[in-house]
């Protein structure tokens, strides 16, 4: 990844790597770690274009992180971060569908762009992730985000779960329920 005018994509990358890094070798209760790992990646996927993602650079990054995934702590804040996800979808009527749509978009972005989930994550959290799905789409009728012009520009189409509510409610969302996304999960046959 190659520095852009008023970008500089090695830093951005740097902190990334740094943040899993410090998430992999602490081994006490430090949860903001992963958010944090996961906050800085997302500055990264912001600030990059999917071809600079699947460069030769970007790649080494990729190859870079999944082995950062899968060491130290990392499984296990990674675990801890599906698990939160999860609560946030159960409890989105009550403490808001907008961070749970959130976490859920950190997630797909991570197994997206970055690093496909079956290299880093567990069998159990993968097994996770369709629970989450089914707990954003059983809340969305009560939660927000209030109508589609709420929703963050930089969320992708395919991430559903952030127009659900809107689409119950019967608002005009073409082509944006959880059927017609096709697959989310990036693990195929």
């Amino acid at each position: 990844m190659g520095a852009e005018t008023g970008r500089d994509l090695p830093g951005l990358a740097r902190r990334v790597v740094d943040a899993f890094a410090e998430s992999a070798a602490r081994r006490r209760d430090h949860d903001a770690l992963m958010d944090t790992a996961l906050a800085r990646l997302f500055e990264l996927y912001q600030a990059t274009t999917p071809a600079q993602r699947r460069s030769p650079a970007g790649q080494n990054l990729n190859a870079t992180l999944a082995e950062l995934l899968v060491s130290g702590s990392n499984p296990d804040r990674m675990g801890l971060y599906v698990v939160r996800t999860q609560t946030a979808a159960d409890h989105g009527r009550h403490e808001g569908y907008r961070p749970a749509c959130w976490r859920r978009s950190m997630l797909q972005i991570l197994g997206d762009e970055f690093v496909p989930w079956e290299r880093f994550m567990r069998q159990g959290d993968l097994d996770s992730i369709p629970r989450i799905d089914d707990a954003l789409e059983a809340i969305a009728a009560e939660a927000g985000p209030t109508s589609v012009e709420e929703i963050p520009l930089w969320v992708p189409r395919t991430h559903w779960w952030w127009w659900e509510p809107a689409r119950q409610r019967g608002e005009e969302v073409a082509g944006m329920t959880r059927a017609d996304t096709g697959p989310l999960d990036p693990i195929t046959d």
